[in-house]
């Protein structure tokens, strides 16, 4: 009889582990994501420019020194997780001026707010377009990183004529002539990946359109991706409605009080190879723009100029050390416009197209950072006028004489956190 208690006791507390007992053999729930995190890239480089063989001798650049952060930035992003099915996401990103030269504006670089589950991402704000962005984190990326005058947006996305790569404007009269640019006022869906493929939708809204429509300026633009272990493919098309390009190439016998269509579509392919102690990446990219205004009627003014370019590139990665390089070109185009009243011509635009050879060299300090040596060299045909589109100084990136050759060398830092 004096065991009873005891007994009873016993009984009791195993009872009372039993909730205790099962929560330790529960599958841990997965760790939620952060509701922030601080992240950014900082690349620096201290290069020299210039554009020498110009048509007209007396045009040329004389060569000039820059310090350059460009594609430098930092930023907050974070998201809410409530269930499989839905939370939000957010990301604020501002461009890092380290050299003084260029004021920042909070979130005027990549940044969003929006919905997000396993079926998507559905969100608003001021993005990359899908074109831009196609080859980013691919085996068919840009082995400079698409970072300053190295970049291939010189020739890739750039019908030439100094463009300078930019934001699709929150205006009724952009006057954008290139494809590689961010897209203010935005809408966006991003797809999961399913067996490796993704698809990437953008439409910038017509909000600055005029009241009665004379200028109804909006983008949209699509990428399907495919990636799957060493393979890379992508193919993006992007359009721009009154974005007015041929207005902006071709001067007075184009104006905004025709409306215009430009389009462009862009394809490309990487592969790794995988080797002891290191890895080499071949890709392979083409794109062609289309900048068109059909009823335009001024005698001298362009109606449709279409361009085909393409590149191959190749990153050798062994150990701590890189090598780069990468060959753009594009043709000199076909040239639609009015040869006289009611008459129009097509020809074959004559030495505008042009070629860009960028060679380099990165050791890796640490996984985060690398130090680099690159070289760009753009050589124009003697119409043309390819530019650095993005960095550079101004005398030479956007102020390309015709039949100029800009030259770019640069010994740089770059540090991502």
């Amino acid at each position: 009889m004096r065991r009873r208690p005891m007994k009873f006791l016993s009984v009791a507390v195993a009872l009372a582990a039993l909730p205790f007992l099962a929560l330790a053999q529960a599958p841990a729930e997965p760790p939620k994501p952060p509701l922030y995190s601080i992240y950014g890239t900082l690349d620096a480089n201290l290069h020299y420019t210039t554009a020498t063989g110009a048509t007209t001798p007396t045009e040329d650049v004389a060569g000039r020194t820059s310090v350059s952060f460009d594609s430098s930035n930092i930023g907050i992003r974070g998201t809410l997780k409530v269930d499989d099915y839905i939370g939000a996401t957010y990301q604020c990103e501002t461009a890092a001026s380290g050299d003084g030269i260029a004021g920042a504006v909070l979130c005027n670089r990549n940044s969003r707010i929006g919905l997000t589950g396993n079926w998507g991402t559905l969100w608003y704000g001021n993005w990359d377009t899908p074109f831009k962005a196609a080859a980013y984190g691919t085996k068919a990326d840009d082995p400079f990183n698409k970072t300053d005058v190295y970049g291939f947006q010189s020739i890739m996305g750039s019908p030439g004529f100094n463009y300078r790569s930019g934001a699709w404007a929150s205006t009724n009269d952009p006057r954008i002539t290139g494809f590689d640019i961010r897209a203010q006022n935005s809408v966006g869906y991003w797809s999961p990946k399913f067996y490796g493929v993704s698809l990437k939708l953008q439409y910038s809204v017509n909000e600055f359109m005029t009241p009665n429509a004379t200028r109804d300026p909006w983008l949209a633009g699509a990428v399907l991706n495919w990636d799957y272990g060493p393979f890379s493919i992508l193919a993006a098309y992007e359009t721009h409605h009154d974005g007015y390009a041929l207005v902006a190439i071709n001067g007075a016998p184009n104006t905004s009080a025709q409306h215009s269509t430009d389009w462009a579509w862009r394809a490309g392919a990487g592969y790794q190879f995988d080797f002891t102690g290191g890895n080499a990446t071949l890709s392979a990219m083409a794109d062609q723009l289309t900048l068109e205004q059909k009823d335009a009627t001024a005698v001298g003014a362009a109606t449709k100029y279409v361009r085909l370019a393409w590149q191959v590139a190749l990153k050798l990665r062994f150990g701590d050390h890189e090598l780069r390089a990468r060959y753009s070109t594009a043709d000199d185009g076909k040239l639609t416009g009015v040869a006289a009243p009611g008459v129009l011509a097509t020809v074959d635009a004559t030495d505008f197209g042009a070629s860009m050879l960028a060679l380099g060299y990165a050791y890796w300090i640490a996984p985060s950072l690398n130090v680099y040596l690159h070289y760009a060299q753009i050589t124009n045909k003697p119409n043309a006028q390819y530019t650095f589109t993005i960095g550079g100084s101004p005398a030479v990136a956007g102020g390309t004489p015709a039949g100029a050759d800009p030259m770019a060398i640069g010994l740089g830092t770059r540090y991502t956190f």
